[in-house]
């Protein structure tokens, strides 16, 4: 039982950091933007091919597929917004209409990558498979991978946000989008950099997920699901409750299946939502705006 513990623990923690990932990169679009950006889910299958594209196809090494992830979600997130979002904003879309836009868009989108590439599903190739152990839980280099990566770019994430200009921006823009405007910044340019930044850290994290698993079609769905519920649990206004959110949900998840089944595991993190929200409506690390 110790040694499932263990296990499961680090399991946990692998999962946790994942999630973390993934919620800050949801978090950072909804947060600026307020579009619930459903599409994120198809950012995040189209990195994954492209990935393994560059390494199965091209046979080039898995360096270039990480950059070829990275590249594909910014240009199809900052695509997103440029010829779809903005275009609803100019003709005053309400929040519903963008949402079922990019539901639709999403939808259309994952039923391409299904007819050109079916659904077999498709394996990064070149990545280092080694397993590794701290003593009696194993894990891969892969695992390995996605907690430092994942971490680092949360990190940076942050960093940028707090210290430079564009992130001071983005901030402003997400408080007061109206007093943003009024005092001189430019909403749309600033709403294309946060999709790229979001996308672009999507992609990332889709290399990783790739890595360790495989490309189909739908892959993005349940990591697009687990991080909105990372920032409605972390808070809508706090990227480090976002963190926070994914890693606690990751953890749980793993944790939780010592007494559930594993096909239980997602309705853990919808159950820690619930009563989080019930509690605590503005989220662990939120606060209530005006």
């Amino acid at each position: 039982m110790k040694v499932l513990i263990i296990q499961l623990f680090v399991n946990g923690l692998i999962t946790a950091s994942f999630y973390a990932l993934a919620g800050v990169t949801w978090g950072v679009i909804y947060r600026t933007t307020h579009i619930f950006h459903f599409a994120h889910h198809l950012v995040f299958s189209v990195a994954g091919y492209a990935a393994v594209i560059m390494t199965a196809e091209a046979h080039l090494p898995y360096f270039f597929g990480f950059f070829a992830a990275v590249a594909a979600a910014v240009l199809l997130g900052c695509g997103i917004d440029a010829f779809l979002y903005r275009r609803l904003r100019m003709a005053g879309a309400t929040q519903a209409t963008t949402f079922l836009a990019s539901l639709g868009f999403g939808t259309a989108g994952v039923a391409i990558l299904l007819f050109a590439f079916t659904s077999s599903p498709r394996r990064l190739l070149g990545f280092p498979t080694k397993v590794l152990s701290i003593g009696e839980a194993f894990f891969s280099v892969a695992d390995l991978t996605m907690v430092i990566v994942s971490w680092a770019m949360i990190g940076l994430l942050l960093l940028f946000l707090a210290k430079s200009r564009y992130g001071k921006a983005i901030r402003a823009v997400g408080s007061n989008a109206e007093m943003a405007r009024n005092v001189g910044l430019n909403i749309d340019r600033l709403y294309l950099l946060v999709f790229g930044i979001g996308s672009g850290l999507f992609g990332a994290a889709a290399f990783l997920f790739t890595a360790k698993n495989v490309a189909y079609p739908t892959m993005g769905i349940l990591p697009f699901f687990m991080s909105f519920t990372a920032v409605f649990l972390g808070g809508v206004t706090s990227i480090p409750g976002h963190a926070l959110a994914g890693f606690i949900l990751g953890l749980a998840e793993s944790l939780g299946m010592l007494v559930l089944p594993g096909e239980y595991k997602t309705m853990i993190a919808f159950a820690i939502l619930f009563v989080v929200i019930v509690i605590r409506p503005e989220g662990l690390l939120g606060f209530r705006r005006g």
